[in-house]
């Protein structure tokens, strides 16, 4: 059995109807309900909506983002701090790449004076 013709019998069964008070409704044939809900006959969505309306129900589609099967990725979206993030995006494009660069001269700095450090102490560099 197809989804559309699980959703037509669904739909005319919790409406209470037969084949023929659904065909009726629908502006087709008995013999037509019956090719739809037995997974012989095709369906295109419009007529799959219509069946479903003759029966007094909507038919609702959606779409809903999968999972993250990536444990980093999950664990860094869990693990982010949003009110930094969105103190960053308040600031302004200049600030931001102002601020990025300054780390960078921060890091070489702390790079060199450990290099400095470890000179003097005698360990390898």
């Amino acid at each position: 059995m197809t989804i559309p013709s699980a959703l037509v019998r669904e739909a005319r069964q919790r409406a209470g109807l037969s084949q023929k008070e659904l065909a009726e409704r629908a502006g087709t044939s008995q013999p037509a309900i019956a090719r739809i809900e037995s997974g012989r006959g095709s369906v295109t969505l419009a007529t799959l909506t219509r069946m479903v309306a003759a029966a007094g129900f909507e038919l609702v589609m959606e779409l809903s983002p999968g999972g993250v099967d990536d444990a980093v990725i999950a664990a860094y979206r869990r693990d982010v701090d949003r009110s930094l993030l969105r103190h960053n995006l308040q600031r302004s494009v200049d600030e931001r790449l102002r601020a990025g660069a300054e780390m960078v001269t921060a890091g070489h700095e702390l790079s060199r004076a450990v290099r400095t450090a470890a000179g003097r102490s005698g360990r390898p560099k």
